[in-house]
């Protein structure tokens, strides 16, 4: 006589698979979702249409729309050379081109290229040789290009490049952001960069309203106002903002500051619902490994086993009670 019903036995097997199953969600599925692919291709453009800024094109104060255009490419080859250098860490390297302009014609009002190793699920800033910036050496500090996979309400460092250094970004609270078609829930984060003078620049000395005897010097100073919304779950800035204003600056007597940038920069629509479109259903999927799916297959597990345990006791009931049938008839 068998010892347990095959109903009992289909779930005992069913609830172990599915508590299994469960664990592996939390523990090791997520793990392996919740990081930046090494091999990431993503432009992000910003636009101001009311900008002050020195154009270059005329080396002139000139005012109008500007846009800058972010390019992140992933080298997953120097990936494994930044790893080496870290005992194999799990680390993504990225080159960003940025570029700021009014009118697309070289040379640009700005112009930025970095090449840094960032942690894969953490997205922050990662020691490795072949960081530079603009093309000299620099240890890179705080996120660069992203905020980590479960985003918590706090602060986090945040990497300024024309400083040069990290920057506070706090939080302020949760917001949704408007796309063209559709939104999407975000932690919103925001930090100040005050008047710090960051290079110098070769101008004429005209501009400062000085008599014309050639090229001078300037004095570059810098302030920002930065807010960025990120998508929690995956850590995507969906949408950035920069108040930013720069100035050149002679200290000779009699010379006006010139205006260098002054805009209020923000993500193109194009680019917030690109944003929203592809990290929305990524951010669900994230979300449901990360918590109710493995809650959900355990629970369902318990029950099963329950089940099992249930059914398998019954069936020995019944056995037992055939049993004593079987020897009181033979009494």
């Amino acid at each position: 006589m068998r010892k347990f019903s095959r109903g009992a036995v289909a779930f005992l097997t069913l609830g172990a698979f599915l508590l299994t199953l469960g664990v592996a969600m939390k523990v090791y599925a997520y793990d392996r979702l919740a990081v930046v692919p090494k091999d990431q291709n993503t432009q992000q453009i910003l636009g101001d249409d009311n900008a002050n800024f020195f154009d270059a094109d005329n080396v002139a104060p000139g005012s109008g729309p500007i846009s800058t255009v972010a390019t992140v490419i992933g080298d997953p080859d120097l990936a494994k050379e930044a790893a080496d250098e870290n005992d194999g860490a799990d680390i993504a390297v990225f080159t960003k081109g940025q570029s700021t302009d009014n009118n697309d014609q070289a040379p640009p009002i700005d112009f930025l290229e970095q090449t840094f190793a960032i942690d894969r699920y953490t997205g922050a800033a990662v020691p490795w040789s072949g960081a530079s910036q603009n093309g000299e050496p620099i240890e890179y500090e705080g996120q660069i290009i992203k905020f980590p996979f479960n985003t918590q309400k706090k602060s986090y460092d945040y990497w300024d490049a024309t400083v040069k250094a990290p920057m506070k970004m706090e939080y302020e609270g949760t917001e949704k952001v408007e796309g063209t078609d559709g939104s999407i829930d975000t932690y919103r984060f925001s930090g100040s960069i005050p008047e710090t003078e960051f290079g110098v620049r070769e101008v004429p000395r005209a501009i400062f309203g000085l008599a014309d005897t050639g090229p001078v010097e300037a004095t570059r100073t810098y302030a920002n106002e930065r807010t960025v919304w990120v998508e929690p779950e995956t850590g995507v800035m969906v949408k950035i903002e920069e108040a930013q204003k720069q100035w050149l600056k002679h200290d000779e007597r009699g010379a006006k500051d010139v205006v260098a940038m002054d805009t209020v920069s923000s993500s193109s629509p194009e680019t917030i619902q690109a944003n929203i479109d592809e990290y929305g259903s990524k951010s669900a999927s994230l979300k449901a490994v990360r918590t109710w799916l493995p809650l959900a297959l355990g629970g369902l597990g318990v029950l099963s086993l329950l089940a099992g345990v249930a059914l398998a006791l019954r069936f020995r009931s019944r056995r037992n009670a055939d049993v004593d049938d079987d020897a009181y008839a033979n009494a």
